[in-house]
């Protein structure tokens, strides 16, 4: 039994033996029964002392516990993502960055109205620089139905990539990814000397319309409902997970590779 475990066992026990109910007497019982309850009181009553002196001692192992069930639990699902990998396609509108032959393709399906999200641009952009010339960013909008501005923003940043500012639109939407609105769509367009009429026409245009469907459309088919979401060579990630646990994930897709050579 691993130390934890055995710290949780101790713990359960007592807070468990503690709470059960004591025996209760119908008719006299014999001495030794008699001495037998005794016993048990003075137990019961020394483990609620014991609990009442170490509370946080309680909290801290019962917590570690939860945290190794959670652990366990993404563990799990990470090897099922594994094997069982999605078969996403890059359309041609879909804004990429990174050599088109890198060993890893990450498709992130994200909502520029989404704090998780910037967070993990933020995450995505560090990994480029650890990893260099092994990772290849493609991304699509998947902007969720309670942000506000994010169908907005997303229709906004594929109008920018028709003039090849994508990612320059895409940094300065997740940079205020709690403030958008429309002038500030404006502003970003202006701030990267964007040709304002044509910005305005595409971003209100049906192709860009299209486009943006297309993205939902594909997010919808793999069951992607949450943003973010990547699919790292077709494994499917949820959540803004940090630098340590991508660039594992990185480094396992490359590996597997390396053993198909």
């Amino acid at each position: 039994m691993g130390e934890t475990m055995r710290k949780v066992f101790i713990c359960m026990f007592l807070i468990v033996y503690t709470a059960a109910a004591p025996g209760v007497v119908i008719c006299e019982e014999p001495a030794g029964k008699r001495d037998s309850t005794v016993e048990e009181d003075r137990l019961r009553e020394f483990i609620k002392q014991t609990i009442r002196e170490n509370p946080k001692l309680i909290h801290d192992v019962l917590v570690e516990y939860q945290q190794q069930l959670r652990l366990e639990k993404e563990r799990r699902e990470l090897e099922a993502a594994f094997r069982n990998r999605v078969s996403d396609t890059i359309e041609p509108h879909t804004p990429v960055k990174g050599p088109a032959d890198a060993p890893v393709t990450i498709i992130e399906y994200s909502d520029f109205e989404c704090r998780y999200c910037a967070r993990a641009a933020d995450t995505m952009r560090i990994l480029m620089k650890k990893h260099p010339g092994k990772i290849r960013i493609a991304f699509k909008n998947n902007p969720l139905p309670f942000h506000e501005n994010a169908k907005d923003a997303a229709l906004a940043a594929l109008a920018a990539s028709k003039q090849g500012q994508f990612w320059g639109y895409h940094d300065l939407l997740f940079q205020n990814f709690d403030s958008l609105n429309e002038a500030q769509f404006i502003e970003f367009a202006l701030l990267l000397k964007l040709d304002m009429e044509k910005f305005n026409r595409d971003r209100r245009s049906q192709e860009i319309a299209d486009q943006l469907e297309a993205d939902q459309r594909q997010a919808e088919m793999f069951d992607i409902n949450s943003a973010p979401t990547f699919l790292f060579n077709g494994v499917k990630l949820s959540g803004a997970k940090g630098f340590n646990y991508f660039s594992a994930i990185i480094e396992r897709l490359q590996a597997e590779g390396n053993d198909s050579k």
